[in-house]
C-alpha cells in the first residue's frame, strides 16, 4: 500500500477519509458491543436477583424428612463415624448427626381455609413409618422433619397413595416450639400452565446434606410433559403406578437421592410438580429427572390425602391396544386406542362400548395409544361421567359414548394408608366398589354388579352372621346396590333388622339378616 504522503492531494484526502471511516466504524462497533455486554450483564443480574428472591420465598416451605429404622440384630445407624448401640432408637438430639436409613424432601401444605399444617412428600421414602392414630403401627422406625428454623419434630403418615407415590405427613410442630406463623405453606392449587422449555427451580435435600433444615436449590428446563420412564405391561388391571401411564414432567436435571418430594416451582413461585427419583429406576432416561405434575387434573389427589381418605381412580373395564393402521378417511389422527375386549358388567359394557371400537379422545383429550386411554380414564375419581369419542366400523362419523367410571383395582392393599374411612362401617361392614381390590376380582377377572365387602369388624353383628371380606352385597332389603354411595343411601335411617342379598365366592346368593 502506498504511503499517503506520496499521493496527490485529492487522493491523499480520499484515502484519509476511508481510514477515518474505518476507524469510526470499529469504534462505533466497540461501543455497541460494550453496550450489549452491559445490557447482557444487567439481564443476568436481574435473573440472578429473581432466582435468589424466588428461593428465599420458597425455602421456608421446604423441609427435610428422615426415617430412622432400628435393627435389633445389628448396628442401626452411623453418627459422624460412631455407631449407635444395637437396637437403639435415635432421639431428637442425635438426629442432626445421624445418617438415616431413608431421607427425602417435603413441602409444607395446608387444606383450603384451614390452619392445619401437613407435609407432602413421596411415599417410597416413608413407607413403613408410624401411621397417624395407630399405636404400634409401622416397622418400628421413627419419622422426623427438620425445618429451616433448625427445629425438628416427629411425624406420622396421615394418608398415603402407592399409585401416585405421594404421602401426607401429620407433624407435631407444637412440640418443637414452632409457631403457626413459622409454618409457611406452599400453595398447590393454582394450576399454572407448564410448557416445554420453561425454566423451573427445585429446592430439595440431596444426599441428606440438609440435616440442618437448610435446603439446596437448583434449576432446570422442562424437557417434556408426558413421559413414561418405566416399562410396564398395559394388561388388566394395568400399570400399578401412575408413572407407568405417562404424564410425568421430564426435567433436564437429574433428581439426586434425597430430593424426592422437592417442590418444582416456576419463576412466579407457583408449584408445578413434586420431584421423584424412583421414577427412573427401571427407565432408560437416567440423565434426567422426573416430577409428578401438580395441575388441575391431579389436584384432587392431594386434596383427598389431606382429607385422610384413600385416593380412588377411574376404571373403564376394557383391554386396549395402540392402533396406528386406521383406514384412510376415518380420522386425521395418526393413531388411537382400539378396544380389544370388554369385561362383563363393567362400566364400558354398560355404556355400550364394543370390541373393535377406536377411542379417539376422552373429554376432549386426544388419545393416541392404549396408555393415553388408560391415563385419561384413571385420572378421574370413580363415579365421574366421561365422554369418549369413538369410531365404530367404517363409519366416518364418530360417536360420543358417556361412561360412568368404576374404581381402578389396586393389588397393593396394605400400602394404602387412610386415617379416615370414606365409607363409614355399617353394622361391622366396610363396603367398597366391586372392583376396589384386585384380589377379589378372580382370574380371569369377574365383575359383580354389587358392592364389595372389603372389611368386617371383629365381634360385630356382620361377623357373627358369617360375612367376610371378598363377598358382595347385591341388595339391601329390596333395593339393588352397585356402589358404596348407593349402599349408604339404602341403609340410611334404617333401624331394626335389615335383609342383605349376598353373592358368595361361587356366585350363589344367600339372604342374611343383620340386627342392630
Amino acid at each position: 500500500m502506498p504511503d499517503p504522503h506520496d499521493l496527490p492531494g485529492s487522493r491523499r484526502w480520499c484515502h484519509q477519509c476511508r481510514w477515518g471511516t474505518f476507524l469510526l466504524f470499529w469504534c462505533g462497533l466497540a461501543q455497541i458491543c460494550q453496550g450489549q455486554s452491559q445490557d447482557g450483564l444487567a439481564a443476568a443480574v436481574a435473573l440472578e436477583q429473581s432466582l435468589t428472591q424466588l428461593i428465599e420465598q420458597v425455602e421456608p416451605s421446604v423441609v427435610s424428612v428422615a426415617r430412622y429404622r432400628p435393627q435389633p440384630g445389628g448396628l442401626s445407624a452411623q453418627v459422624e463415624g460412631r455407631f449407635l448401640q444395637p437396637g437403639m432408637v435415635p432421639t431428637m438430639e442425635t438426629a442432626r448427626d445421624l445418617i438415616p436409613n431413608q431421607f427425602a424432601t417435603g413441602i409444607i401444605i395446608a387444606p383450603k381455609d384451614s390452619d392445619e399444617r401437613y407435609v407432602l412428600t413421596t411415599y417410597h421414602a416413608v413407607r413403613g413409618a408410624p401411621v397417624f392414630g395407630q399405636s404400634g403401627s409401622g416397622d418400628g422406625s421413627r419419622l422426623e422433619v427438620a425445618f429451616t428454623s433448625r427445629r425438628v419434630c416427629a411425624a406420622t403418615i396421615y394418608a398415603a397413595d402407592p399409585r401416585s407415590d405421594l404421602a401426607v405427613l401429620q407433624i407435631d410442630w407444637q412440640s418443637a416450639g414452632l409457631q403457626l406463623s413459622q409454618l409457611r405453606p406452599l400453595s398447590w392449587s393454582e394450576s399454572p400452565e407448564v410448557r416445554k422449555g420453561q425454566l423451573v427451580v427445585t429446592v430439595g435435600n440431596p444426599y441428606w446434606i440438609a440435616r440442618d433444615g437448610s435446603a439446596s436449590a437448583g434449576w432446570a428446563m422442562v424437557s417434556n410433559l408426558a413421559r413414561r420412564p418405566t416399562s410396564t405391561s398395559p394388561t388388566l388391571p394395568g400399570p400399578k403406578t401412575l408413572d407407568g401411564l405417562g404424564g410425568l414432567i421430564h426435567l433436564d436435571a437429574r433428581i439426586a437421592v434425597g430430593s424426592s418430594g422437592a417442590p418444582v416451582v416456576n419463576l412466579k413461585g407457583q408449584l408445578v410438580g413434586v420431584t421423584s427419583s424412583i421414577a427412573a429406576i427401571d427407565g432408560f432416561e437416567r440423565s434426567g429427572g422426573f416430577a409428578f405434575p401438580m395441575n388441575s387434573t391431579t389436584e384432587w389427589i392431594v386434596e383427598t390425602l389431606l382429607q385422610g381418605f384413600e385416593v380412588e381412580y377411574g376404571f373403564l373395564g376394557v383391554t386396549p391396544r395402540s392402533e396406528s393402521r386406521i383406514p384412510p378417511g376415518l380420522t386425521t389422527q395418526p393413531s388411537a386406542a382400539r378396544v380389544e375386549s370388554v369385561l362383563d358388567n363393567s362400566p364400558a359394557q354398560e355404556a355400550g362400548l364394543r370390541l373393535g371400537d377406536l377411542v379417539l379422545s376422552v373429554d376432549g383429550q386426544t388419545v393416541y395409544s392404549d396408555l393415553d386411554l388408560m391415563r385419561e380414564v384413571t385420572l378421574h375419581p370413580p363415579g365421574t361421567i366421561v365422554k369418549l369419542t369413538v369410531l365404530r366400523g367404517l363409519r366416518p362419523e364418530p360417536r360420543t359414548v358417556a361412561v360412568k367410571l368404576g374404581k381402578w383395582p389396586t393389588s397393593d392393599d396394605e400400602a394404602i394408608i387412610a386415617s379416615q374411612e370414606r365409607y363409614p362401617a355399617w353394622r361391622g361392614l366396610t363396603l367398597d366398589y366391586p372392583t376396589a381390590r384386585h384380589q377379589f376380582l378372580g382370574s380371569p377377572p369377574h365383575l359383580q354388579q354389587a358392592v364389595l365387602i372389603r372389611a368386617v369388624s371383629a365381634d360385630s353383628v356382620a361377623q357373627r352372621a358369617g360375612l367376610e371380606p371378598g363377598l358382595f352385597v347385591a341388595m339391601v332389603n329390596r333395593t339393588r346396590v352397585q356402589t358404596p354411595d348407593e349402599f349408604t343411601a339404602a341403609v340410611k335411617g334404617l333401624t331394626g333388622p335389615v335383609t342383605l342379598t349376598v353373592i358368595l365366592t361361587d356366585d350363589t346368593t344367600k339372604t342374611v339378616t343383620l340386627a342392630e
